[in-house]
C-alpha cells in the first residue's frame, strides 16, 4: 500500500510541477517587455506600430488571465486537498522563478546543454534542493496531515 502512495505522490508531484511552472511562466513572461519589439516599434511604419500596440494590449489581458488562473489553481489545491499541498504548489512556483527570469534575460530556454551555462551560485543550489525537498513534503501532506 505504501508503494502505491509513493507512486501516486510522484505522479501528483509532476502534475503539480507542470501546472505550477507553466502558469507562472505565462504570468511572468507578460511582465517583461521584449526589447526587439520596442526597437521595431521605434523604427517602423505606423501600421506595424498599431499592430504592436494591439499585441501589447492582448498581452496585458493574457497576464491578467494568467494571474486569475494562478489564484484559481491555488484555491483548487486548497479546496480539494489541504494547505500543505497549496504550499507545495506555491513552493514549486517560487523555486522556478529565478530560472524563468534567467531564461527571459538571456533568451535561452533551459535544456540539458544550456544548463551548464546557468550560474551555479547559492540561489541555484537552494532552489534545486527545495525543488527536490517538495516531493517528501507533498507525500507528508497528502497522507499524514
Amino acid at each position: 500500500m505504501i508503494i502505491v502512495h509513493i507512486l501516486i505522490t510522484i505522479a501528483f508531484y509532476f502534475i503539480l510541477m507542470l501546472l505550477s511552472t507553466n502558469l507562472l511562466g505565462l504570468f511572468v513572461r507578460g511582465l517583461f517587455t521584449n526589447p526587439n519589439l520596442e526597437k521595431l516599434e521605434s523604427e517602423s511604419h505606423e501600421l506595424i506600430k498599431q499592430e504592436i500596440k494591439k499585441t501589447e494590449r492582448v498581452g496585458k489581458w493574457l497576464n491578467i488571465t494568467a494571474f486569475l488562473a494562478i489564484i484559481g489553481y491555488l484555491y483548487a489545491t486548497f479546496h480539494f486537498w489541504n494547505i500543505g499541498v497549496t504550499a507545495v504548489a506555491l513552493l514549486l512556483m517560487i523555486v522556478r522563478l529565478p530560472d524563468l527570469i534567467w531564461e527571459i534575460k538571456t533568451g535561452k530556454k533551459i535544456t540539458i546543454g544550456v544548463a551548464r551555462s546557468i550560474p551555479k551560485n547559492a540561489l541555484y543550489f537552494i532552489t534545486t534542493f527545495l525543488n527536490w525537498a517538495a516531493l517528501p513534503v507533498l507525500y507528508y501532506f497528502l497522507y499524514h496531515f
